[in-house]
């Protein structure tokens, strides 16, 4: 049999399994048939000699998570944007919002991590951060460490 064949004959199974993941069916098939293509795509990676479906869970719950993460409550735009944006309230959360601003911008000017901390604050992962900025992996994973570090020193935490 086919690794195209198997793949369609568990397909049913793979979208229950998402339906598990996801609230609504539309949501659902969308991670059904990432899964089958990421799993289409990476099949020469695929150990024949194992069954098939504790990959494709694995598969899932990681194209999952990144569109978990990619699709989370807080989107950075970028300091200097939002900067130019923000309307000056005398509220609780605008003067928290601001000073949050102040530490980023403050952390930008001392170390080169924060555009490393920002791109994976954006939902991206450590090997796209390495692409756009075109450094190691190593240096990303180091970079976003050394920026939270940072952050967190500046913010008072």
């Amino acid at each position: 049999m086919s690794f195209e064949q198997a793949l369609l004959e568990i397909y049913p199974w793979i979208f229950r399994v998402a339906r598990r993941f996801c609230s609504s069916v539309q949501d659902a098939e969308d991670l059904a048939g990432d899964t089958v293509y990421k799993i289409l795509q990476n099949q020469d990676k695929f150990d024949c000699s194992k069954p098939m479906k504790p990959w494709c869970i694995a598969v899932m719950q990681n194209t999952y998570i990144t569109r978990y993460n990619r699709n989370s409550l807080i989107h950075f735009t970028g300091y200097d944007s939002v900067k130019e944006n923000v309307t000056l309230d005398c509220t609780y959360e605008s003067v928290l919002f601001n000073d949050l601003l102040l530490a980023i911008s403050r952390c930008a000017q001392k170390t080169c991590c924060i555009d490393s901390v920002m791109y994976y604050a954006e939902g991206y992962s450590y090997e796209e951060i390495s692409e756009i900025l075109n450094i190691p992996v190593g240096t990303v994973r180091s970079r976003i460490s050394s920026g939270r570090k940072f952050l967190l020193q500046e913010i008072g935490f």
